[in-house]
């Protein structure tokens, strides 16, 4: 398994993670031909995480997530953010931040204070906290304590359910007790759809009652993240396991126990509208399937599809980047390092 993952993040490395366009000794993960290989904060999030997880004697990617880390300085807005889509030239195309990719921003910087503990140039564990608090002051509505898709857009009225990351929101309420009423909210939300809905789906949007608004109502390609989250959660604090459950219980039945048969959209009530099938979808299904020891079989056979999946290609970046991230979760080599939780851990909850 670790070996896939190494095979994976070389492939990964090769076809996304460049110089090109970026200042003086920074890195960005670009996207695919689709996109005209230009970055979204997204990716360099996710690169950012994939790098301090990847690190090791063959590896050495400290010069890669450094270089990650600088270009997100590079194009910070006016809230301390990262602005979310940024041309392959250079140019900022979309100004707003992207909550989700803060997070793992975040949480790849707390990974960093753990794996790189010599800090020199860089106190990853100051910036990880300084952008939790901008976080909390510009992406999460105080009223609600609903989490915005963006520092200037969303609330109760608009959020997106693959957004909150309650795994990471367990840690930082060391930091700020206030991210346990995110954890709360986001609950709330999922409750909703496990509720009403026999699939164990979720949507790409919705108010956050559950209800509907006017964009995707379906589980595509921003819902396929849920099952990921959810399982980081269970795997890390064994919480979420009922979603877990009714999620894999449906999708096995809907493909008839055969990864192939997963495709890259479904409605709530669980009829079929994508057409492909790729990683971005298999390898949450692969981490839901952690949630139970009578989903081995089907465990095994996703992570066979996993491992096997083709990658490249017009609109390779976001299914190859999930299948890596999913590699890593499955392997066991995305571990909870703060728990337990204690106050007396002295690198996480040293005093600012």
């Amino acid at each position: 398994m670790n070996q896939a993952c190494q095979t994976a993040f070389i492939d990964w490395k090769t076809n996304y993670l460049t110089t090109e366009g970026c200042p003086a000794g920074a890195y960005r993960v670009h996207r695919s031909i689709a996109y005209d290989y230009d970055t979204v904060s997204e990716g360099i999030a996710w690169g950012m995480l994939i790098c301090v997880l990847m690190e090791n004697e063959t590896n050495l990617t400290k010069k890669y997530f450094d270089g990650l880390w600088q270009y997100y300085q590079s194009y910070l807005n006016e809230k301390g953010l990262m602005s979310w889509k940024i041309s392959r030239t250079g140019e900022i195309t979309g100004k707003d931040s992207a909550t989700e990719a803060n997070e793992n921003v975040a949480m790849a910087l707390l990974y960093a204070s753990k794996q790189w503990t010599d800090y020199q140039n860089i106190n990853y564990y100051q910036e990880a906290r300084k952008i939790i608090s901008q976080m909390m002051s510009h992406e999460v509505e105080r009223k609600t304590f609903v989490l915005k898709p963006g520092s200037s857009w969303g609330g109760y009225k608009i959020t997106n359910p693959a957004y909150y990351d309650l795994a990471y929101y367990r840690i930082w309420k060391k930091i700020d007790p206030d991210w346990q009423n995110v954890i709360e909210r986001g609950n709330k939300t999922y409750d909703y759809f496990y509720n009403n809905y026999q699939t164990g789906l979720y949507p790409d949007w919705c108010v956050a009652d559950g209800t509907k608004t006017h964009l995707s109502y379906n589980f595509t390609y921003d819902a396929c993240q849920v099952p990921l989250k959810q399982g980081i959660d269970y795997l890390w604090n064994g919480e979420g396991k009922k979603y877990l459950n009714k999620f894999t219980d449906w999708l096995a039945k809907k493909t008839d126990s055969k990864p192939a048969m997963i495709l890259d959209g479904y409605r709530l009530e669980g009829m079929t509208i994508g057409k492909y099938h790729n990683a971005a979808f298999v390898g949450p299904a692969c981490i839901a399937a952690m949630s139970a020891k009578n989903y081995q079989y089907w465990l095994d056979l996703l992570y066979e599809d996993l491992v096997n999946s083709e990658t490249g290609g017009t609109w390779g970046y976001y299914p190859d980047t999930i299948r890596l991230i999913s590699l890593l979760i499955v392997s066991g080599n995305m571990p909870n390092h703060w728990k337990p939780i204690e106050d007396k851990d002295p690198l996480l909850w040293q005093k600012s």
